[in-house]
Parts: structure tokens; sequence; C-alpha cells
């Protein structure tokens, strides 16, 4: 009987967990609901999210991995312990995607806590690596992979099987949210939640400034009355402006990654070229704004918001039945495989 497996993508947007044979089995925001006396986790996910409006006095709802994993060990494995609950139970081998910018002393405290949450052989990948193997190209030898989160974006050059450049970057989804809450401001003097600015974003939001026209209705309040809204209405044009600064960001990050390119690699990373993931690269345009910027082809995946949780249970293939807990981080290795088979 072969042994399942299993990864998680705890982000600051999604909760995802995927089951080797069964595929995605969590997919839910990333909210989780703690009780202010015991520190229990009540709820995670969208019934987290569900008791919002009817917050009991003695609950607290947040989103526990705005600043990422490391900083919340202690609710990392009290989040971990309940999903393993739920959906893992009986698993021994777990990925954890982490970003970039994961120590090796962090990665260690990571395994420990997913250790502790009952998972005999825990694992971690970069979120970018993971986001290569779920994309779905084929391309594994030279590549530039870009994950654009939440909160972070994160950038991994791949050259000949090996990781040769990686960077996190705290330019993302939220980013072009408090963007457009402040052009909105100044603009219309006018308040916006970051709930509507996400909407904005999604609808009507924009960095490629051609051929895209389109408008919503949003509403939002008087500095000084919280309690009127105000209708207005923003257009995709004006969205290009606003979002200018963190777009700015993310090329910036994007175009010093490409000039640590090795110079015998150039030709195959510009022939395969950027595959674009994570949330954020749903905003329009921003496949064509690196590509055009940058001089090199630029790939949205077909599954932006999940190639990085569905690359784990590709990665997870390259684990031996019993597998090592000290490797810790498989990146190298299963790139490694990669490259010995090309």
């Amino acid at each position: 009987m072969i042994q399942k497996r299993a990864g998680l993508d705890l982000g600051a947007a999604n909760l995802l967990a995927t089951v080797t044979g069964d595929g995605i089995v969590l997919r839910d925001p990333a909210a989780v609901a703690i009780d202010r006396t015991t520190g229990q986790v009540l709820y995670y996910g969208a019934k987290a999210e569900g008791i919002l409006d009817a917050l009991p006095a003695n609950v607290s709802l947040f989103r526990p991995f705005r600043d990422g994993m490391v900083s919340e060990l202690d609710l990392t494995q009290k989040i971990v312990s309940a999903i393993v609950g739920d959906h893992l139970s009986g698993i021994q081998h777990v990925m954890l995607t982490v970003p970039c910018s994961t120590s090796e002393i962090e990665e260690g405290a990571l395994a420990e806590v997913m250790g502790q949450s009952g998972i005999r052989y825990p694992h971690t990948v970069y979120a970018p690596v993971a986001a290569l193997a779920g994309s779905g190209s084929g391309i594994t030898d030279m590549v530039l992979s870009v994950v654009c989160g939440a909160t972070v974006t994160d950038i991994a050059l791949i050259c000949d099987g090996e990781i040769v450049y990686m960077k996190s970057v705290p330019t993302a989804g939220e980013a072009f949210d408090r963007a457009i809450v402040n052009y909105i401001e100044n603009e219309r003097g006018l308040k916006i939640t970051l709930r509507t600015a996400e909407s904005i974003k999604m609808t009507v939001g924009t960095v490629w400034n051609e051929g895209v026209h389109q408008e919503m209705q949003a509403q939002g309040y008087k500095p000084n009355d919280d309690k009127t809204p105000v209708p207005f209405t923003v257009k995709s044009e004006e969205m290009f402006r606003a979002l200018e600064e963190p777009t700015a960001g993310i090329l910036e990050a994007v175009c010093v990654a490409i000039s640590h390119v090795p110079t015998k690699f150039v030709p195959r990373v510009f022939e395969n070229g950027i595959l674009l993931s994570g949330g954020t690269a749903q905003l329009e345009g921003l496949d064509r704004m690196i590509s055009g910027v940058t001089g090199v082809r630029t790939i949205r995946v077909s599954n932006p918001v999940t190639a990085v949780a569905t690359g784990t249970e590709t990665i997870l293939n390259y684990i031996g039945v019993r597998g090592i807990a000290t490797v810790r981080n498989l990146s190298a290795l299963y790139l490694t495989k990669c490259r010995s088979s090309l």
C-alpha cells in the first residue's frame, strides 16, 4: 500500500493543503479564531470568517501569517495541529512551503513545530520551487520562478537545476491594496477599507494601460463620517496610475534577479522565461508588464493560487518510503533529481 503524503501552503491570504492522490483537500481563507482565555484555536479558514459578524467577546479573529510563520511558531503549531486533525490524520510525510527568506535555523524550528503536531517526517521546500513543480510547465532546468502572494513576493532563479539566486521582497498583494486606499483618499477625499480596495483591484485593477477600459461602483466614507456611505465610480485607467509604486517594486526585484543570470545560461533562461504564480499573479497586466520591462517572456501559470500547494505533491514523489527527517529543505534534492533526468 502506497503511503499518502501531504503538502501545506500556509499563506497570508489562503490556507491550502494537498494529499497525494486526492489533490487539494483544504482551500480556505487564512483566518483564525482564537479563544482569548485559553489560546485555543476554535476555528480556522471559512468557519473563522463566518463568525466575523457575530464575534463573541472572548474570541479574537485575525490572519496569523501576515508577517510570516516564523514569528508565530506557537500559533503555527496550533493551526497545523488543527489542520492535521481535520484533513491529514495518519499521514506521516508532510511538506510545508516556506519563503525564500527562511533561514536554516528557522527551517529547523518549523520542522520541530510540525513534529509537535504529530507529523513523523516533516519537510520544507521553498515556495518558488514548489510553484515550479506545480506549474505544469515541464521546465525545471533554466527559469525564474516568481511567486507573488499577499504580503511577500518570493523569487528564485534556477539554472542547471540549482538555485543561483533567491529573494523575498515585502511588496505583494496588500501593497497594491494600500496603494488603492491612498489613491481614493487623495483623489476622491474618501476612506475605504482594505477589503474594498481588494475588490477594486480584482475587478478593475490593471498595471498594463493598453486596451483595458472597465469601471465599477464602490462605496467610501468621508474622513469625519464613517456611518454614511458615499458611492463613487472607479475606472481601470485610474488603477494604472494608482498601482504604479508597488508595480515598480516588483519589477525592480525581478530585474535584480535577472541580473544574476550567469552569462552561459542567459539564452536558456530567456527562452524558458519567467513563471509567475501566487494570488497577485491574477492582477490584470502584471505578466505583460514584467515581460515588457525585462524583455523576458513571462508566463502566468494556469493555476496561480494553487500552484505552490500542488507542487508539493510532485516533490513528495522524490521522498523515499521512510524518508529522512533531517532533510528539512527538499528544494535542492528535487532540482538535482530533475537535472539528472534531463
